[in-house]
């Protein structure tokens, strides 16, 4: 299993199809060896969430294991490995953002070596993120050079008063998904409980739980569009606390979660994720392009979810049906669907001709959009429609804005 260059798994669509619950891994030395980490996880259809890098500096430097990712050539041995014996294999990351250009290409070589997807942890405290917007800003550009496709996902501690010293403008403008840190054992303090109240969610008689901070993550997240994957504490001694948090972040329209990490998860907890398997993701619904449907509300719904599913945005539904709570809605109510993928449509001159240059398509900038979440939606490069629009700021666009598409 040592550092070599063996074939890259193929991109898997089984991100989506076929969802594993997936279980995160800090050190070899820490957690377990290599193998007996993939015959417990295959055994439990539970998939791998890696860690490969901190900073710029890989894995080898702190883990002693001779198995510990030394560079790209080692993610892609383990990710062969893992995905061999049917464990799938993610790759996650400490970003300090003090050489942005290098971590991306660092995260970039992870992906390319055959991780599904890399998990960004970025956290506001000391040996973890110390840049800048600029730096943020700065890394995604990067990333997004080198993997325009690849699976980018934000792993952040949501409690709200962190949230104020992390430049999520930036970092979510390239990620796909979003990744809060629910660790209510650990956040079950008095100190927590002060701060929790005065940010406007006070904590119950039962204090710090799974459903109050799922309840946290959900509010302060909505805002950004993205869809959620819920981080759960596995060091608990009642694994029906973990029972009650997968079900709640299958109300909050999750499909599988992951859980910190392997070395401090109990048998039981294990067991659990077995016993409760992943929920396949509703098949997509197509809705013609600019025009509005209505869906009726059902138990365990969430806008977040809705919006994944008609291809559309927490802020368009907000806005089409004059919500004014992302948390808020009711079995039985109505929601009128903007229709998804914008608003698509021929450009021409007034000779009938294309407006210069592209395909001719036009998208007109929605609440919560990307230009790469935009470029992934058309099959096209970021860089590319960059180039078509003269853009000279690709994270600055605005709502109602036209984009030509290559």
């Amino acid at each position: 299993m040592k550092a070599g260059s063996g074939s890259t798994p193929p991109a898997s669509a089984a991100n989506l199809t076929d969802p594993h619950h997936l279980v995160w891994v800090w050190q070899f030395t820490t957690d377990a060896a290599p193998n007996l980490i993939g015959e417990r996880l295959r055994d439990h259809k539970l998939g791998l969430v890696l860690k490969t890098h901190d900073g710029t500096q890989w894995m080898s430097e702190y883990d002693k294991s001779p198995f510990a990712v030394s560079g790209a050539p080692q993610v892609g041995t383990l990710a062969n490995y893992y995905e061999g014996i049917g464990v799938p294999f993610h790759a996650w990351m400490v970003l300090h953002g003090l050489n942005p250009k290098r971590e991306a290409e660092m995260a970039a070589e992870v992906l390319e070596a055959g991780a599904r997807s890399i998990f960004l942890d970025v956290e506001p405290y000391a040996g973890f993120w110390r840049g800048s917007p600029a730096d943020a800003e700065a890394f995604g550009k990067e990333l997004r050079r080198l993997q325009p496709n690849g699976r980018v996902v934000l792993s952040i501690d949501s409690r709200p008063w962190t949230l104020e010293r992390l430049p999520l403008k930036e970092f979510t403008a390239f990620s796909d998904e979003i990744a809060p840190q629910n660790y209510w054992r650990t956040f079950n303090t008095p100190a927590n409980h002060t701060r929790f109240a005065e940010t406007g969610f006070p904590v119950g008689s039962d204090g710090v739980t799974p459903e109050f901070l799922l309840k946290v993550s959900s509010s302060v997240l909505a805002k950004f569009g993205l869809p959620i994957i819920q981080v759960g504490q596995g060091a608990t001694p009642d694994s029906d606390e973990f029972r009650r948090f997968i079900d709640g972040a299958y109300n909050e329209g999750a499909n599988y979660v992951t859980v910190w990490r392997y070395g401090v998860t109990g048998t039981d907890v294990f067991n659990l994720l077995k016993e409760i398997p992943p929920r396949l993701p509703p098949a997509p619904v197509a809705v013609e392009s600019g025009v509005a449907g209505v869906h009726v509300v059902v138990e365990g719904d969430t806008l977040g979810a809705l919006a994944g599913q008609y291809g559309t945005s927490v802020d368009a539904i907000m806005q089409a049906n004059s919500l004014t709570d992302a948390t808020y809605i009711y079995v039985g109510q109505e929601l009128t669907i903007p229709g998804a993928g914008g608003a698509v449509a021929a450009a021409t001159d007034g000779s009938g001709g294309s407006t210069g240059g592209g395909s001719g398509r036009v998208y007109a900038v929605e609440s919560g959009d990307t230009l790469y979440g935009i470029a992934g939606k058309f099959g096209v490069s970021a860089d590319a429609i960059v180039s078509l629009n003269g853009l000279a700021d690709p994270s600055a666009l605005s709502i109602g804005q036209e984009l030509r598409i290559p």
